[in-house]
């Protein structure tokens, strides 16, 4: 039987309140906090990183628009995570969008502020660092699943990434992202993504409506693949 990696990706709190977190603290105490509204980019491609972003509460994803005119989405962002920072280190040029899926609050850094306390805070400086790394990491781990993992294990192991645990021990997860949206994420067709949810849904291994979906019992999604 299949196992999926129960991991989420690393985010700049991940394992730790936001009050400890060092790069929380210089977003809080340097940057400004500012609503972006469902669907607003917060970047475009081509764009110079002024600015760097930390999610204090909201779901963002880091996208692609394709020659022909499709919309690709590589990355999810959650609250409490920080984006926009690789391209300020690097000093490159966005070479994505980032779009507001739902209404979200999000601390704004001057990119100038970024680089002088990563050279001058040794705290900033390593959390930056393993956040980035720890991100490099699973991004070739995704890569690997995405290319030797059959469709609806990928799917699976997306929506665990997504989800939040409940006190009941299931797991929620925001629909922010359209079937079309999620089958970009996973490589396969919006049919494909639409028949495993119908299936698992007519199976009761998850349950969703318009705003949210339930997995009610992960394993069972597991067995089903």
């Amino acid at each position: 039987m299949l196992s999926l990696q129960t991991a989420a990706a690393p985010s700049a709190a991940n394992g730790q309140g936001f009050n400890r977190n060092p790069v929380y603290e210089l977003f809080r105490n340097y940057g400004t906090l500012r609503e972006f509204p469902k669907n607003t980019f917060i970047f475009t491609k081509g764009t110079p990183p002024f600015a760097g972003y930390f999610i204090e509460k909201g779901i963002i994803k880091i996208c692609q628009v394709t020659t022909e005119g499709r919309d690709v989405t590589f990355f999810v962002r959650k609250t409490g995570d920080a984006f926009g920072l690789a391209e300020i280190i690097l000093q490159q040029n966005h070479p994505c969008y980032a779009q507001c899926l739902q209404d979200s609050q999000i601390w704004v850094l001057n990119a100038s502020v970024i680089r002088e306390k990563i050279a001058a805070d040794p705290d900033v400086n390593r959390e930056i660092m393993v956040m980035l790394t720890s991100r490099l990491l699973h991004h070739q781990s995704t890569l690997e699943l995405l290319v030797s993992k059959p469709a609806p294990w990928r799917l699976a192991w997306l929506l665990q990434q997504l989800s939040v645990p409940s006190a009941d021990g299931k797991r929620i997860v925001d629909m922010v992202l359209n079937h079309e949206e999620i089958s970009n994420m996973i490589g396969c067709s919006r049919q494909t993504v639409s028949e495993l949810l119908s299936k698992w849904k007519s199976k009761g291994i998850v349950t969703y409506n318009r705003k949210h979906m339930v997995l009610q019992n992960l394993e069972s999604m597991i067995e089903e693949i």
